[in-house]
């Protein structure tokens, strides 16, 4: 069973129109690795009995392991981030975790592909500033593919997250969730990369829609990559039966 935990929020700024950065700060060390997400409990309670919670990204590295960042995005009609979203500074939060295994094993080099969708780039910063990542900085490139410059972070916020070490930072324009053109898009954008021939393993964080089709691309071009190295936070695969 999940054991919950409290942090209290220290502070919060506005990125764009929808978009919160959450400033927290934990009652005792959280333990998480870059990558790791946490569960975030509304109190909100359905009429069905089921509670509200909602996964979030660390935005934050693991080296200050109590403070920490979260960035979330307002949802239409989204009960979770609408009650993160009227969070004010001295409010405490309960959430359980860290969760999830979005991140690489200690025995592995070479260079790395990071390629996140959408809201899936707060995995990806969590994950490159992870303690265990950086010696794969200098060889890992970052890819963020997102439809417009004013969706969720902005550019140079993402810049500004990203280590000095990292090899390679390309923000590029996706189209949009939904549109018939997104896969195909951002398949082609992985074969440019594909194409070089250098890549030793991928992580990839976003739309599942997207992420199941470039893990079938990465597998087929023979990266190191297991399902634990992809985070979907929408659009999920449906589960094999």
């Amino acid at each position: 069973m999940a054991v919950a935990k409290t942090a209290r929020v220290t502070g919060t700024e506005r990125l764009g129109s929808d978009t919160l950065l959450l400033d927290l700060c934990a009652t005792e060390p959280v333990g998480f690795i870059g990558g790791q997400y946490l569960i975030l409990d509304s109190r909100i309670v359905l009429p069905n009995g089921k509670a509200v919670k909602r996964a979030y990204s660390f935005l934050t590295g693991d080296a200050e392991q109590r403070r920490f960042q979260l960035a979330v995005k307002r949802i239409p009609d989204g009960l979770g981030s609408a009650f993160v979203h009227e969070l004010v500074a001295g409010t405490d939060i309960s959430f359980s975790g860290p969760w999830g295994k979005f991140f690489p094993r200690e025995d592995v080099s070479g260079r790395t592909l990071i390629l996140a969708t959408d809201t899936g780039i707060t995995a990806a910063l969590g994950l490159l500033r992870a303690t265990r990542f950086a010696p794969l900085l200098p060889q890992a490139r970052l890819m963020w593919l997102r439809d417009s410059a004013e969706y969720f972070l902005p550019d140079e916020f993402v810049k500004n997250k990203v280590p000095a070490a990292c090899g390679e930072v390309r923000i590029e324009a996706i189209p949009a969730v939904g549109h018939p053109e997104r896969v195909p898009h951002a398949r082609a954008m992985l074969c440019e990369v594909l194409s070089r021939g250098d890549l030793t393993q991928a992580f990839i964080a976003g739309d599942g829609v997207v992420n199941l089709a470039l893990l079938d691309d990465l597998v087929a071009a023979g990266v190191a990559v297991s399902k634990e190295q992809v985070e979907s936070f929408f659009n999920m695969p449906k589960k094999s039966a």
